[in-house]
C-alpha cells in the first residue's frame, strides 16, 4: 500500500477526482450493475446528498426510517428539514418491517430509506409492489451490506438512489469514503453538483 502511495505522489497527481477515482466509479456500478456511481468522502456524506436530492424533488415530503439505523441516516433526514417517521424492525431480518411501512405509509410519504444491517435483507416483492404502485422512492443504505442479494441483484441496485460506506471497519474500505448509486441520469448529475 504504501509503495503504490508514493508512487501516486511522485506523479504529483491531482488529489481529488482523479483518474482513479472515475475508475473506482466505473468499476462499482458495473460490480453493483447500477449505471452510476459517485464517490464521496463517507458513507455519512452519501446519506446527506442523497436526503438533499429527495428534498429537492420533494420540499415538504416524509420519509420513513428505521428504529435499528445508524445516526447519520437519521441526521441526514433532519438536516435537510424533511419530516419523518420511525418505522419498527423486523428482527428476524433487522430492517423495517414490511408490514409497519405499509401501515403508515400516508399523502405525505414520498421516500422508505431502508437500512440493510449486518447484510440481512428487508426487501420482498410485495414490498416494491407497494411502493411502485404508491409512488413512494426507495432509497438503501447498504453501508454494511456489500454484496447481500435480493433474488438475484445486488442489494443497492433496486432504489432510486443507494448508499455504500467504505469505511475501515466494513466489507471493503478506502480508510474512509463512501459511493452513491443511481440508475437515473438527472440523480446523478444531482450527486455530482451536491458533492462538489
Amino acid at each position: 500500500d504504501l509503495d503504490q502511495v508514493i508512487k501516486l505522489l511522485n506523479k504529483n497527481p491531482i488529489l481529488t477526482q482523479n483518474s482513479n477515482v472515475k475508475k473506482f466509479e466505473k468499476a462499482w456500478s458495473k460490480w453493483l450493475g447500477v449505471k452510476y456511481s459517485v464517490f464521496v468522502n463517507s458513507g455519512s456524506s452519501a446519506n446527506l446528498i442523497s436526503m438533499s436530492i429527495i428534498k429537492n424533488l420533494f420540499p415538504k415530503g416524509e420519509v420513513l426510517v428505521p428504529t435499528l439505523t445508524w445516526v447519520s441516516d437519521i441526521a441526514s433526514v433532519i438536516q435537510n428539514n424533511l419530516k419523518f417517521k420511525f418505522i419498527d424492525i423486523n428482527p428476524s431480518n433487522l430492517c423495517m418491517d414490511e408490514n409497519e411501512i405499509i401501515k403508515n405509509v400516508n399523502s405525505d410519504t414520498v421516500a422508505v430509506f431502508i437500512t440493510y444491517a449486518q447484510g440481512f435483507n428487508g426487501l420482498s416483492d410485495r414490498l416494491l409492489k407497494f411502493l411502485k404502485k404508491n409512488k413512494i422512492l426507495l432509497v438503501e443504505d447498504v453501508c454494511e451490506s456489500h454484496g447481500a442479494k435480493y433474488k438475484r441483484k445486488k442489494l443497492g441496485s433496486y432504489g432510486l438512489i443507494s448508499n455504500f460506506s467504505f469505511y475501515y471497519a466494513h466489507h471493503m474500505s478506502t480508510i474512509e469514503g463512501g459511493m452513491v448509486c443511481t440508475n437515473n441520469y438527472k440523480i446523478y448529475q444531482y450527486l455530482r453538483m451536491f458533492r462538489s
